[in-house]
């Protein structure tokens, strides 16, 4: 059985800043990292598809200084926009 993403529905900058902000156990200096690490990314918009990809790899990177609750926090906020 495979899952197919929608494709078509991406977030932006403007959006991921937004939803990043609406999480008020991110500090700042948390805040900066994630956009440092989906930078890139962003500038063609991100999928959910990707989002999932990025998200994985933050949960699983040693020397990341979010905590799993935040990262999931991330992830479920980010995926209100799909």
């Amino acid at each position: 059985m495979s899952i197919i993403f929608n494709s078509s529905k991406k977030i932006y900058w403007n959006e991921f800043d937004k939803a990043l902000r609406d999480i008020p156990e991110l500090s700042d200096k948390e805040r900066d990292y994630v956009n440092s690490i989906f930078q890139d990314s962003l500038k063609g918009g991100l999928s959910e598809f990707e989002i999932k990809k990025e998200i994985g790899r933050l949960k699983h990177k040693p020397d990341d200084p979010l905590d799993f609750l935040e990262v999931e926090k991330i992830k479920r906020k980010l995926m209100e926009y799909f």
